[in-house]
């Protein structure tokens, strides 16, 4: 599959490395990061609009104040599908500039009429970039999948699982409004005090059939 990803920071970054390495073909769009990315892993390399263009899937890996700046160089998107790795963090991680009635997924959709978008926030960077997604007792971690495109989500778990970790389908992508908060949570017991290698998983079990 073509990815084209939108952002060469240390997600992206893990992110291009990694889909490389199990056989997907990556553009990075983007400036002087991009460049440099694409030179250390051998990657194709160029503007926002011709990493969108290049890719069967847009991945969306910047902060959440350069929503605007990286979907206006993408270009149009309408019928493509955006994969949001963007959490509404702010810039010193101490907590969400918005949650609970609006969410980072939401707003790349506002900024990008007419796409696909699925708001997936995957495993940390140096996590995906360690290649060692195996937590406790091996499990693998929950990236949780919300959006409003069945088909579109079905692709987006399908690169989640080639990452290493577990997709569950969230519900729509309004259900980001809940995800993110949660994902905010890790980074905050990730980086209080001493580092942590932390990771989230929805477990389940399913119940015996109660018979009346």
């Amino acid at each position: 599959m073509n990815l084209g990803i939108i952002g060469a920071g240390s997600l992206g970054t893990a992110l291009g490395e990694r889909f490389g390495e199990v056989g997907h073909a990556i553009m990075f769009g983007g400036g002087a990061s991009a460049q440099d990315a694409a030179e250390r892993l051998g990657a194709r390399v160029g503007s926002n609009a011709e990493a969108a263009a290049f890719g069967d899937v847009v991945i969306l890996a910047v902060p959440f104040a350069a929503i605007d700046a990286a979907l206006s160089d993408a270009g149009l998107l309408r019928g493509r599908v955006l994969w949001s790795c963007v959490n509404a963090l702010k810039p010193d991680y101490t907590g969400l500039a918005i949650g609970f009635d609006n969410s980072a997924g939401e707003e790349v959709a506002r900024h990008a009429p007419g796409a696909r978008v699925v708001a997936a926030l995957p495993p940390f960077a140096h996590a995906i970039a360690s290649r060692q997604l195996g937590y406790e007792r091996e499990l693998a971690p929950t990236v949780f999948v919300c959006g409003d495109d069945a088909a579109a989500k079905r692709i987006v778990e399908r690169l989640v699982r080639d990452l290493g970790a577990d997709p569950v389908d969230a519900g729509p992508l309004e259900a980001a409004r809940l995800v993110e908060p949660a994902m905010m949570l890790a980074v905050s017991i990730a980086y209080a005090g001493v580092p942590r290698d932390v990771g989230l998983r929805l477990l389940e079990r399913t119940s015996p059939e109660i018979h009346v």
